[in-house]
């Protein structure tokens, strides 16, 4: 899984995250925090990313069920 993370609207608290598979399957995101983009980054490089590392990518809602209940 290569991750990319983007501030894209520094002041405007916009970050967007493209990840891209090992089969060429890309995905963008959206994250925000008032504020803090450049945590929000830092988060999602540093602890969201590696959490996707073998998983499969056509399980969308799984991923999206393990992320949001932690």
């Amino acid at each position: 899984v290569k991750a990319e993370v983007f501030v894209t609207c520094p002041g405007r608290n916009f970050v967007t995250l493209k990840i891209t598979t090992e089969d060429g399957i890309t995905g963008l995101g959206d994250a925000t925090l008032n504020g803090r983009e450049l945590s929000v980054a830092s988060y999602l490089q540093d602890h969201l990313c590696p959490q996707l590392i073998g998983r499969d990518a056509h399980r969308i809602e799984d991923i999206w069920q393990f992320f949001y209940k932690g």
